[in-house]
């Protein structure tokens, strides 16, 4: 993991040159309302301008922390998710026929950016199950903990751009077989450690190295799991501007 780490601060270095050679002048951000899987890629910056200020829920998406500087400033989210679940012959026959019971999911996250290169951002999860027959399982119930919490630093708004991202994080590539925030069950996933997220030209460069979370029910007692590390990069790159084709590996 130490090697990893070194790695991902050469590519991070080595981007950050690159991108200092081709950075251009900034673009408006678009004003785009989606609601992100991962609450981190969302960026409500564009309420800066009043103006585009129409949802009812748009004076927590973007306050202004610093008068006179747009870039300084906080974005409140969160999540509230009820379901109810009722699984038949639940273990193979070994319990009463029906398992029925009900799963919570809430979320509270801030994003806060202190100026175009610095950034934090925290999101508190809480999941909670009742009336399971056997109890709940670990994917089922996190009284309280960080879903996310990490420090970023980067070059800023452009079309080509470097971020080091440092904490525990989400992580979604591809289909989501081998890295997944787990978002089915009541518990999401998260991942601890080292994260560069690049953009050069029509390439978008991911390297990381990272732990996956050990969820335990309490409050605040995640933990890495220390027999698991991983790292890796994940690249796509734009085929046609014109044609939103690309590929992946």
């Amino acid at each position: 993991m130490r090697s990893c780490v070194v790695l991902l601060l050469t590519l991070f270095f080595h981007a950050l040159c690159v991108c200092g050679q081709t950075a251009s002048t900034p673009e408006s951000p678009s004003s785009d309302r989606s609601i992100h899987l991962l609450r981190e890629d969302e960026d409500w910056s564009f309420l800066a301008d009043p103006a585009l200020r129409q949802d009812f829920w748009d004076p927590v998406k973007y306050i202004r922390l610093r008068d006179g500087h747009n870039d300084w400033y906080l974005t409140i989210s969160g999540e509230a998710r009820e379901v109810w679940e009722q699984i038949g012959n639940d273990y193979w026959g070994q319990a009463p026929y029906w398992n029925a019971y009900l799963n919570e999911r809430y979320t509270l996250g801030f994003d806060i950016h202190y100026g175009k290169h610095l950034r934090t951002f925290v999101d508190l999860k809480s999941g909670l199950n009742s009336f399971r027959r056997g109890g709940p399982r670990p994917i089922d119930e996190k009284k309280l903990d960080f879903q996310a919490a990490f420090l970023q630093v980067g070059t800023g708004e452009g079309p080509n751009f470097i971020e080091l991202r440092v904490g525990r994080q989400e992580l979604e590539y591809g289909s989501g077989r081998l890295m997944d925030i787990r978002e089915g069950p009541n518990v999401r996933l998260s991942f601890d450690g080292f994260l560069v997220k690049s953009k050069v030209n029509e390439w978008l460069v991911d390297g990381f190295a990272m732990r996956p979370d050990l969820d335990k029910p309490g409050f605040f007692d995640n933990v890495p799991n220390h027999q698991v590390g991983f790292w890796g990069i994940y690249a796509t790159h734009f085929l046609s501007r014109s044609r939103p084709q690309r590929s992946d590996f």
